[in-house]
């Protein structure tokens, strides 16, 4: 269990209360014939139809009821530590660009294999494939903590490529594969993003002296508010005493 429950920024409590009022109301609307995925949701025939919104508002509305209470507890879990680490500006750019980057690759997916088919006017919706995108940054920065993949614990890094081979076996041989190629291409435009944030982070000019912070807090400060791991060897910004070793594990 997680033994001490994250303070949800102020980002996250936005998207979980927008994701929740709006499951509310698709529910109450489809009672009255009406249905709000279908205005909302993306689709090649929407969204190449004039229905440019919808590349950011699918993901603002869940399909099922497990779905958004799990998506919220996504949210509220990791999301909540990413936003802390990552700062609220730099957050928002990880959702944004995952949000789109699923959306594109869903799109051109669509007009590329399934176009014609009943397939592209169907639309997408829920925020699982940015849910999917913070699992696998998190396996990611924190590869040695642990995670539960149903009731079975394992460590991050094979949480992570237990989701990625799910997604790609559904994306290739499930007869509605389209989806799981959104949830794909939300998954690989987080890990760009965060590649591109991290270069240009660590990008330090070379010089014959060490490029290096001093060991203590100032160095602890550096990776508090850089925490990205992909670049660099996290050893040498990460404190002796900060390895992770009793960290806080996630259902």
């Amino acid at each position: 269990m997680y033994t001490q429950l994250p303070k949800m920024g102020r980002v996250n409590l936005i998207i979980v209360c927008t994701i929740l009022t709006l499951f509310v109301a698709s529910a109450a609307l489809s009672k009255m014939g009406a249905s709000l995925p279908m205005l909302l949701g993306l689709s090649s025939t929407g969204f190449f139809s004039g229905k440019i919104w919808t590349l950011l508002t699918y993901a603002l509305i869940p399909h099922s009821l497990m779905s958004a209470i799990f998506d919220a507890l996504i949210f509220w879990f990791i999301g909540s530590e990413l936003e802390s680490i990552w700062s609220t500006k730099r957050y928002g750019q990880f959702l944004l660009t995952t949000v789109i980057g699923a959306g594109v690759i869903f799109l051109g997916i669509g007009l590329i294999f399934f176009s014609g088919s009943s397939l592209a006017s169907y639309p997408l919706t829920g925020p699982g494939g940015v849910a999917a995108a913070m699992c696998v940054v998190y396996g990611i920065l924190f590869p040695e903590r642990t995670m539960y993949f149903f009731v079975f614990p394992v460590k991050a890094k094979w949480f992570v490529a237990i989701l990625v081979g799910i997604s790609l076996y559904q994306g290739i041989f499930s007869p509605g594969g389209l989806l799981a190629w959104a949830q794909l291409g939300a998954m690989l435009s987080g890990v760009l993003w965060m590649v591109g944030v991290a270069k240009h982070k660590f990008n330090l000019p070379k010089s014959p002296g060490p490029q290096v912070p001093h060991l203590g807090k100032t160095r602890r400060k550096v990776n508090k508010n850089s925490h990205l791991h992909i670049v660099e060897d996290p050893s040498e910004y990460i404190d002796e005493d900060d390895d992770d070793k009793t960290p806080p594990t996630y259902h």
